[in-house]
Formats: structure tokens, C-alpha cells, sequence
């Protein structure tokens, strides 16, 4: 059991002000009174959860929602000292149209391969200027997600839109400082594209070591295509060296994201057995890596939500702790499938609840973190 708490005080999750907001839905979004609506509300918020968790105290903060001017970006900085929280990344959300300057509805065509010159060259100048606030906060990465896709074959032509991501990129890793780096994600599809610009990991991979040294792959759950095996993916980038940071969700079909470990508890389970892996082979430290949790809460309290994302996350850890890796290989290299698939079922049907509240108890933090909420 000192194995289980040993391997629970490494976890490092984090946590983006989004997953405190409330989400909806194509059809509605239901706000409630006690939803946290401004950056100081979030901040009071994820302050909270990290002080009852001992976790989460790194957060991910979006440009331009959270802030966008030197004067906010000062005022988020004692925000988050005030809260015990630190800045790790700040996302450059592109496709927000503003009420003034070029970058208004004809965002719909896309950023970096936006038809229109003048999209695309304010396009990169607002990832500029996110970097900027980005360094006033304190904070050293910045992260990308490219919105850009075609709705019908007639639109664009895929060509010229892998052209123009991969020119608008080497530009903004042009701007990266040696003590910065940049986190790059991808989604297969989108339920009003027909194909997206950076449509899977292989694809952002190669951008990634296109754009800049510093440039990694953001793996999240949802932009896996269903069947899409994760141990295998995460595997994978960590032998090329190309996995920046794990994004955890339980999802169906890409849309939305309930608290990890809801939907699919195996996965998650499988997921940090491979990991433990990786470490023994010294592909992985999870004392340098971070794991973010995303929600999106449609229904219920957001904080809840992500409370039960990071419990849901700490009792995988735990189960998968519990296999002794040894004996797990011993029965592979015979190959004794049944007996190497009972050491796996044996440790995920462990009720490991009793080692995660102890641990908690230890470190002086509440048993049942939902009820102290």
C-alpha cells in the first residue's frame, strides 16, 4: 500500500478555468445562479478544489476569455496568488470572433488558411499577443488548437490547407523563446467539417517538429476516434519523444466531456498500468508530467464534476499500482494470457477507496472532498 501512496503523491493533474464553466449543448447551454461566470469566480473556484484535493493547483488559463490586456493580465496574477495557484499554460483560442478589427464572422473560413490575407496575418498576430500576456502572467507555455477545416469538398482544397497551417506555424515558432515551448493539439472531425486541418496525432507530430523544437503533441481522450486505442497512442509519442501533456475525458463520438473514468473505468486503468510501463522503461516521469482533466458540465455542478474527475483519476492510479509488473511479465513472456489477464482483473476489481482516503488523511485533506465542497 506505501506503493499506492507513493504513486498518488506523484500524480500531478491540472485543471483549465473552462472545466468550472457551465457547457451546453447544439441545442442550449443552462446557467444557474452559482456558476462561476467571471475569471475571479473560476480562480476562487479552482482555488477551492486544489485546497480540498491537494491537486490541481496548476491551471491552464484562455486568451482571450480569461484576459486579453496587461492591466488583466495583472489582475489574474494576484488572482492567482491569492488562490495558491500557478499558471502552466495559456491557450490562444482563434476562433472567437471580436466586435472589432478583421477578425470578426469571417472567422468561419478558417485562421491560418483563411482565404483572406488579412485573417491570416492578424490570425498570427493574435497568437502574438497572447504570448505576450502569456509572459506577464509568469507563464511559459502556450497552447494551440487550429480551428480550421472545410465544411464542403468545394470550400478549400486540403493541399493548400496543410501549406498554410505549416507556414503560419513555423512563424509563430519563429516568436518562442528558448525557455518557452508550445503545446499542439488536433481533432479528427467536427460535426460541421468534412475534414479538419490537423486531423490526428500523426499529423500533429509532424507539425510539431515542422514548427519547433519545443513544439509537442496535446494527446486529448476526445480527439481519439472511437475503437482508437489510447495506451497504444500515448505509447507511441512517448517513444518519439513528441508527447507534451495528456488530456483526460470520457466522451462519446467527440462530443462533450464527462469526468474521466465515468464512461470507460478500464480505460483509465489501462491507461496508467501502460504508463507505469513507460516509466520502468524510462519513457515516462510522472514527477515532470502533467495530466489535465477536462469537463465539460451540462448537467450538475461544474465543481462536482471535476472532483469526481480527479477521485475517478486517483482510484485508476490506485488499481493499477496494485499490479505487480513483475509477475504481470513473468506471465506474458510464458505467454500465459489468462494468468497475466487475472493479475489485471484482480487489481481492477480492488476496491482501493480505503488506501485513497488514507492518503488523503495523511497529507491532511478531507476524506470526502464533494461533502467539504
Amino acid at each position: 500500500m506505501k506503493t499506492v501512496k507513493e504513486q498518488l503523491s506523484k500524480l500531478k493533474l491540472l485543471i483549465s478555468t473552462q472545466s468550472v464553466s457551465r457547457a451546453g449543448s447544439t441545442f442550449a447551454v443552462y446557467k444557474t445562479d452559482s456558476d462561476p461566470g467571471s475569471i475571479s469566480d473560476k480562480l476562487d473556484l479552482l482555488g477551492k478544489i486544489s485546497a480540498l484535493t491537494g491537486k490541481c493547483s496548476d491551471v491552464i488559463l484562455h486568451h482571450p476569455s480569461d484576459f486579453r490586456t496587461k492591466e488583466e493580465a495583472t489582475a489574474v496574477s494576484e488572482l492567482l496568488k491569492k488562490n495558491n495557484l500557478t499558471p502552466v499554460t495559456v491557450m490562444a483560442d482563434l476562433y472567437i470572433p471580436r466586435k472589432r478589427g478583421v477578425l470578426n464572422h469571417r472567422l468561419m473560413y478558417g485562421t491560418l488558411t483563411s482565404p483572406y490575407p488579412e485573417i491570416r496575418v492578424a490570425s498570427i498576430n493574435q497568437i502574438k499577443a497572447a504570448m505576450e500576456q502569456m509572459r506577464e502572467i509568469k507563464c511559459r507555455q502556450l497552447g494551440l488548437w487550429i480551428p480550421d477545416g472545410i465544411d464542403s469538398p468545394g470550400e478549400k482544397n486540403t493541399v493548400d490547407m496543410l501549406f498554410g497551417i505549416l507556414k503560419g506555424l513555423r512563424q509563430i515558432g519563429m516568436n518562442i523563446r528558448k525557455s518557452e515551448n508550445i503545446l499542439l493539439g488536433f481533432k479528427p472531425y467536427n460535426p460541421s467539417f468534412c475534414a479538419t486541418s490537423v486531423p490526428d496525432w500523426g499529423t500533429a507530430s509532424w507539425l510539431c517538429r515542422e514548427t519547433d523544437p519545443s513544439c509537442k503533441v496535446l494527446l486529448d481522450t476526445a480527439s481519439l476516434l472511437p475503437g482508437e486505442s489510447l495506451e497504444s497512442v500515448t505509447i507511441s509519442l512517448l517513444h518519439q519523444k513528441m508527447l507534451g501533456r495528456l488530456v483526460l475525458s470520457d466522451n462519446k463520438l467527440g462530443m462533450g466531456a464527462m469526468p474521466a473514468g465515468s464512461l470507460d473505468a478500464g480505460a483509465l486503468f489501462r491507461l496508467f498500468l501502460n504508463l507505469r510501463l513507460a516509466e520502468e522503461a524510462g519513457l515516462y516521469n510522472p514527477e515532470e508530467s502533467s495530466i489535465e482533466l477536462r469537463v465539460d458540465t451540462r448537467v450538475g455542478s461544474p465543481a462536482e464534476n471535476v472532483l469526481s474527475a480527479i477521485e475517478n483519476t486517483e482510484h485508476a492510479l490506485a488499481r493499477a499500482s496494485l499490479v505487480n509488473l513483475d509477475e504481470l511479465k513473468t506471465a506474458q513472456s510464458r505467454p500465459d494470457p489468462t494468468a497475466a489477464n487475472r493479475i489485471l482483473r484482480d487489481a481492477f476489481v480492488t476496491d482501493v477507496r480505503p488506501v485513497v482516503a488514507s492518503w488523503r488523511k495523511d497529507n491532511k485533506l478531507p476524506e470526502d472532498p464533494v461533502a467539504e465542497l
